[in-house]
């Protein structure tokens, strides 16, 4: 038997022994077991499912929490060693470590599942980590962890109060640069084009004229080499024997002591390629040193604009232009662009063909810049390049592209631009392109929809209503092509959309009034509109829908309407069924005996009933000859079913004229005439009757030959109500006819009267004068009446009262004697009582008011206005006033405030008075001036009247008390001992000036208060500066007790009135570490405080005032650039007191130095001749320098240093001669100050190359 141990369980204890269970030979992942737990034990699944993140990613984003929040723990231990331990730090991190290590369980990634235990000591130790971190406690490793850090963050805090990489200011390679190389050349040189101009060739410029220099020598032989630009093939070119000798002639000319000097011959050159001296031998067959740089002759650069397909455009149009540039690339052209007489000007540049790569543009000479045996010159060929100008053309009218300038690779330029002081020339239509831009129509169906179709007769033909605009100016006569979709009314879908069959009508139209015809019925929709090529907008509604209706047809039956005494017929009664569009109009023509009339019913629905019925007895006929709806007009045709005939006989009647009154009012004894109608076959016999109380009174009139009869009643001289009716008529036939026409009248039973009422048994009245009195009226008759009457002691004209009631009024506003003169009710004009014709109106006399003299109150200079004495604000005073008239008074007055600040008030008050006199309490509570005006005065019998006479006012001026306050109080204001000042605290003081103030001062120490008065302020506003010996070390409180003005007035402050706070500290103090005043860039200044932390330094660099914090007590900046740095004062958090020091350092720049101004120089010199080397110094002089001579540097081979120098300068420039050849440069620098060595770099090639350039 095998017995084999049971493997333990993942995250748990092996089983019991018994535990015969199969146990999986490999180990499940977590998150195989995370899935097969989940039926078990659903709490237990991660909080972020496994399918949305699975296991591994979950836990690589928990570690990268982690080590994120330790770095970050490692950058603040970094802020602690500059700037000191701070408790803050320590609970941050604590408290960021709780809560990740205390939530990372909850998130129950599998196999990071932690148990309580071990979060809990994980969380403890990292605490401990915290406050060994955040405190600084020193430990053995200590050093070594922060040397680790500082090279990972290598920066600390500079002057600027930014973070600054210490080890970039002080590895500055810019301090050192330049080196001067030295070749030993053979005797003799030339050199082909040193200068480097560029040469370009054209059919106006077909040859290049090169200057070419020789130096100590005269050539007995010239050779140059040509290199082909297009196949690279090589050539070369002898200078004939003529050329030389013109060489040997020029050379005589440029003799010193002897020798030849330097001297210039040119040689014409007709072909483009690259050229180069290739061999010059001198007259003993020597060959001379030559300049290897090439110099390049290409053809010029030229640029053509390629013609447009077509010279219209749209508004939006690309523009679609292409312009060919030919030359070297990369090419520069420069080209203008005129919108509607408007000139812009752009350019591109850096035009090539697709992965062209020029040598000119990298910043390392390439082999065929340096003319190398293995050079490559088909670059340098002249290419085209097409460049294309795809703008939106946005504004309509006239466009014009045109090409100024183009410019090669080598910058040889071609100008197309017209010289200002030359005749202008037209451009070669090559060189510009012009475009008319037009605007785009739109186009819109107007009168027309799908809710409101156009209706038209079959077979007939229709506009469709398009309506085209343009959003400039339309054209005057542009054609515009219409295109549109056509769907038939029977394909048309349920929705009334366009079905299956859709047909495509167009239609081109001579102007944009012109609209297209359509005829057959359905949809048509709208779908372009094009005019000159450029295609237009379709706005909405787009689309119209055209129904042919069915033709109305019209159906008739008629019955005769029959006389109920006689049987006769009077008249026919047409019944009308009709189909169509309504609304129908029918037309026909009613023919009685030889008189046609032409007449026509508009009928709204499809039935109507039509009586004809005319008035006289005749044979008539109705001939109905058209119908018309609202798309047909039909002809009716001449047959039977159109045409009705009647004999009509109307029986008698007759009707009161005057339309359906049935009622009228008469007057007494007044007589009525009426007009009566007949209908019929004269002559007529017409009985009436007239009925009153019972009583009947008939007459008959015969004989009556006229349609129109004027009934004429007997007079009324009775009141009450009467009767008069129609009783019958009979005309020719004899036919006996009852009638029920009848007119109800009313007569009145007395004609209206008019009288004065009585008051108090008499006919006058006295009244207050101006109020509004109501004569009383008697009045009897029906409402309204129309009262005539006049005043007889007025001029005024005679006037109307409309009044509506018996006991009416009429509105009286003067006094005098009225009287009635006529009287008019409703209908019937009245009569007036002469004995009660008049009454008269008088009026009571006003009351009067005035001031009693004082000799405080004296007149102004206007009328009825008066001054009182000033007086101070809160002061008591008052007036009186004496009253005439009727007692009890009512006085009102108005009290108007105007402070010398904010808005007037205006306060309204009044008082009784029952005797002749009044006193009048003054208003004193505010300052300013106060105005009585005393508006309104009535007694017993009088309301005011302000029209009666102007008001009296009386003026007072009442002067504010002084006041003295804070401009910042509960302010806390700050001295130190040290200050020389004191400060100053601000009041505001209102009044006339000069002001007596007291101020109180206690200390906080209880004891008793000290008084400090100011007996002469000049001003209003005055800044308190408290001497010394009333102040004490600690805080105090400063509260204003009293102030005085000039006036007299004065003002004690309330005991818990505002006050401000006086602190006296102590300074803080600065140290400096160090006790030199002179620094260098990128050393460390240090100094330490005393006081309570945190402090705040202000100093000055670089011309500017700047502020940092401390929040221990050291202070260190690193010195990032030179300049003078001084700490002006220092601040601490208790006191806020500012100690003004005056700390100076000098921070002076690191010494630099340039060897030929910095750059890499090559000096080509003959044996035994010497060259200059100038060194520039940057810094303090005198300068120390030392450098070296090194091996020039060959291909494959090191460059070894020679020999190594030092020197001194007192100057900023030096200047040594040098014969040997090497390379020369500067290794180590120092000036009085500071010192620079790049002895680090050694061997570092790279660094080399940064010091070189």
């Amino acid at each position: 038997m095998n017995f084999e141990a049971p493997r333990g369980r993942v995250g748990g204890f092996p089983g019991p022994v018994g535990d015969q269970r199969p146990r999986n030979p490999l180990r499940p992942v977590p998150e195989n077991a995370a899935d097969a737990a989940a039926a078990a034990a659903p709490d237990a699944q991660p909080v972020i499912p496994l399918t949305i993140v699975d296991a591994p990613t979950q836990r690589f984003y928990a570690c990268a929490v982690y080590v994120a929040l330790l770095a970050w723990r490692l950058y603040d231990y970094i802020q602690v060693q500059d700037n000191g331990a701070h408790a803050s730090y320590f609970f941050k991190w604590a408290f960021i470590d709780a809560l990740y290590l205390f939530s990372l369980p909850h998130l129950r990634i599998p196999w990071l599942e932690l148990s309580s235990e071990f979060v809990l000591v994980a969380f403890m130790a990292t605490v401990f980590t915290d406050w060994w971190l955040m405190y600084n406690i020193p430990l053995p490793f200590q050093g070594w962890l922060l040397a680790v850090l500082k090279v990972i963050y290598d920066k600390e805090l500079a002057i600027s109060e930014h973070n600054v990489k210490l080890s970039s200011i002080l590895h500055n390679s810019s301090l050192i640069m330049g080196k001067q190389i030295i070749n030993i050349l053979p005797e003799g040189s030339a050199f082909l084009n040193p200068e480097r101009h560029p040469y370009c060739l054209s059919p106006d410029h077909p040859a290049a004229t090169v200057p070419l220099f020789f130096n100590a020598t005269v050539p007995v032989e010239v050779e140059l080499v040509r290199f082909d630009l297009e196949t690279n093939a090589q050539e070369l070119v002898r200078l004939g024997r003529r050329d030389i000798k013109e060489i040997a002639k020029q050379s005589t000319t440029c003799m010193v002591d002897g020798l030849v000097t330097t001297y210039r011959y040119d040689i014409t050159l007709k072909k483009p390629g690259a050229y180069r001296l290739n061999r010059v031998l001198d007259e003993y067959k020597l060959e001379v040193q030559r300049l290897t740089a090439p110099t390049y002759i290409v053809p010029c650069p030229k640029v053509k604009v390629r013609s447009a397909e077509s010279s219209t455009r749209c508004l939006g149009d690309l523009s679609n232009l292409t312009l060919v540039v030919e030359g070297t690339p990369p090419l520069k052209i420069y080209y203008s662009r005129t919108i509607n007489g408007k000139d812009h000007s752009f350019h591109f540049q850096s035009l090539q063909p697709e992965g062209f790569s020029s040598p000119l543009l990298s910043s390392h000479p390439s082999a065929s810049l340096m003319l190398s045996p293995d050079a490559d010159f088909t670059w340098a060929r002249a290419q085209k390049v097409a460049v294309g100008l795809n703008e939106s053309m946005n504004n309509a009218g006239e466009w014009q592209y045109s090409v100024d300038q183009v410019h090669d690779a080598f910058g040889n330029k071609v100008s197309y631009e017209q010289p200002e002081d030359q005749e202008p020339r037209p451009k070669s239509k090559d060189l510009y392109q012009n475009f008319y831009v037009r605007e785009r129509p739109r186009a819109t169906v107007v009168g027309c929809d799908l809710r409101n179709p156009l209706k038209i007769a079959k077979g007939q033909m229709t506009k469709f209503p398009i309506q085209i605009r343009h959003p400039g100016k339309p054209p005057a006569s542009a054609s515009h092509t219409l295109t549109w979709q056509f769907s038939p009314i029977d394909t048309l879908t349920k929705s009334g959309d366009h079905g299956d069959v859709i047909k495509v009508g167009s239609f081109t139209t001579k102007n944009a009034n012109d609209q297209p015809t359509i005829s057959e019925p359905g949809l048509y929709t709208l779908k372009s509109i094009t005019c000159d090529s450029c295609e237009g907008e379709i706005e909405e509604p787009s689309s119209c829908l055209l129904l042919n209706p069915l033709e109305p047809t019209l159906a008739l039956s008629s019955t005769e309407i029959p006389d109920n005494c006689a049987g006769n017929p009077i008249g026919l009664r047409v019944d009308m069924d009709l189909v169509g569009t309504p609304p129908f109009q029918v037309f026909y023509d009613v023919i009685e005996g030889d008189v046609t009339r032409h007449e026509s019913v508009i009928i709204p629905n499809l039935r109507y009933q039509l009586q004809l019925k005319p008035s006289k007895a005749e044979h008539y006929e109705y001939r109905f000859r058209r119908l018309k709806d609202a798309v047909y007009t039909v002809m009716l045709p001449p047959t039977k079913e159109y045409h009705l005939e009647q004999d009509v006989k109307p029986s008698a009647k007759a009707l009161f004229m005057g339309g359906t009154r049935k009622s009228l009012h008469a007057c007494l004894d007044q007589q009525l005439n009426l007009d009566v109608r007949f209908i019929g076959e004269g002559p007529f016999d017409l009985e009436w009757e007239l009925v009153h109380d019972g009583k009947r009174k008939s007459k008959i009139e015969t004989g009556l030959p006229n349609e129109i009869f004027t009934l004429k009643t007997p007079s009324l001289s009775t009141g009450g109500d009467y009767a008069l009716a129609l009783k019958s008529i009979q005309d020719r036939s004899g036919c006996k006819v009852f009638l029920d026409e009848e007119v109800k009248i009313s007569v009145r039973h007395q004609k209206p009267r008019a009288a004065f009422g009585l008051l108090d048994n008499k006919r006058s009245a006295t009244v207050v004068e101006a109020a509004q009195f109501n004569l009383p009226l008697r009045l009897s008759g029906e409402s309204p009446w129309w009262v005539t009457y006049r005043n007889l002691n007025s001029t005024a004209p005679i006037d109307i009262r409309e009044a509506t009631s018996a006991n009416d009024y009429i509105e009286a506003l003067e006094p005098g004697i009225y009287q009635i003169v006529r009287v008019n009710d409703l209908q019937c004009p009245g009569i007036v009582d002469p004995k009660a014709n008049t009454f008269e109106l008088k009026w009571f006399p006003r009351p009067e008011l005035s001031l009693v003299p004082a000799e405080s109150i004296q007149p102004a200079d206007q009328k009825h206005k008066f001054t009182k004495k000033d007086i101070c604000e809160g002061d008591v005073d008052g007036f009186e006033v004496a009253l005439k008239g009727s007692p009890p008074y009512h006085v009102q007055y108005e009290v108007r405030s105007k402070p010398k600040t904010g808005s007037v008030s205006v306060a309204r008050k009044d008082f009784d008075a029952v005797l002749g006199k009044a006193s009048i309490q003054m208003d004193t509570s505010k300052a300013g001036v106060y105005s009585y005006t005393f508006s309104a005065l009535s007694d017993s019998l009088y309301n005011n009247d302000k029209r009666q006479s102007a008001p009296l006012t009386l003026e007072q001026t009442v002067h504010p008390k002084p006041s003295a306050s804070f401009v910042k109080p509960g302010q806390i204001f700050k001295s130190c001992m040290a200050d020389e000042v004191d400060q100053r605290i601000p009041i505001k003081l209102e009044g006339k000036a000069p002001f007596y103030l007291e101020l109180e001062i206690k200390h906080q120490s209880g004891s008793f208060p000290e008084v400090y008065r100011i007996p002469n302020i000049q001003s209003n506003s005055y800044d308190i500066r408290i001497p010394r010996q009333y102040l004490k070390l600690g805080a105090q409180q400063v509260r204003i007790r009293r102030v005085r003005d000039d006036r007299g007035c004065q003002l004690e402050a309330d005991v818990g009135g505002p006050v401000v706070q006086f602190q006296l500290y102590d300074s803080p103090a600065i140290y400096p570490l160090e006790q030199r005043t002179d620094y260098c860039v990128g050393e460390r200044i240090g100094y330490t405080l005393s006081g309570t932390p945190p402090f705040e330094i202000n100093y000055k660099f670089g011309g500017k005032t700047m502020r940092a914090k401390s929040h221990t007590t050291n202070f260190r900046r690193v010195a990032e650039s030179p300049g003078e740095f001084t700490i002006t004062s220092i601040r601490d958090k208790a006191s806020e007191c500012r100690a003004t020091v005056n700390l100076t350092r000098n921070i002076h720049p690191m010494p630099a130095v340039r060897i030929s101004k910095g750059r890499v120089v090559q000096v080509d010199i003959h044996e035994g001749s010497e060259v200059e080397i100038l060194f520039d110094f940057e810094g303090t002089p005198p300068f120390e320098f030392t450098y070296t001579r090194s091996t020039n540097a060959r291909k494959g081979q090191k460059s070894q240093v020679i020999e190594t120098r030092h020197e001194v300068s007192e100057g900023y420039s030096k200047v040594i001669m040098a014969s040997l050849e090497g390379t020369y440069q500067v290794v180590a620098i120092r000036d009085k100050y500071c010192a620079y060595s790049t002895a680090h770099m050694a061997g570092n090639d790279k660094n080399q190359q940064k010091l070189m350039y």
